[in-house]
């Protein structure tokens, strides 16, 4: 779970205040589809906001910089997730299961490693170009194709298994 922060509410009206309520939704579908659990979406969309009021007044594309703090922690959050997976394995088969019922795409699109299934998502899911996925993930068009050929080849073999 995320650290509680406190910050002051933004008076009713406020441009904050309008960018919470049209971009909620998508931030949150946004992470559910990068991480698979509306739980954890809706606390990673709120880290977003939080990230995003305390910087308010510097940040000129407020729904970009949600876009990128949602996948930014949807990332790290994945790589714990599955770190804890790793340890958790090791440890035999009493090990918890929390997933929710999926149809076999998710299934498999779970099993990539998660810079490629946030490509794919992106791409796919939230329908950015190449450039836009790059900015967001931090890295090159070309890493973003390359990423992408590689994620669908992985998903492929996931699917055929």
């Amino acid at each position: 779970m995320g650290t509680v922060r406190w910050a002051p509410e933004p008076a009713a009206g406020t441009a904050f205040e309008e960018v919470y309520a049209s971009e909620l939704a998508g931030v949150a579908r946004l992470a559910y589809l990068l991480v698979g659990s509306r739980a954890v979406a809706e606390e990673l969309a709120q880290d977003a906001f939080i990230r995003l009021y305390e910087r308010y007044d510097a940040v000129e594309n407020p729904p970009g910089f949600l876009r990128t703090a949602v996948v930014r922690l949807a990332l790290t959050w994945l790589s714990r997730a599955d770190m804890e997976q790793a340890r958790l394995t090791t440890l035999g088969p009493d090990r918890p299961v929390d997933a929710p019922e999926l149809d076999e795409m998710w299934q498999a699109l779970a099993r990539l490693a998660p810079e490629r299934r946030a490509v794919l998502v992106l791409r796919f899911y939230e329908q950015l170009r190449h450039g836009e996925v790059a900015a967001l993930l931090g890295c090159s068009a070309a890493t973003v194709r390359s990423r992408t050929r590689r994620a669908l080849a992985d998903l492929r073999k996931e699917l055929e298994q």
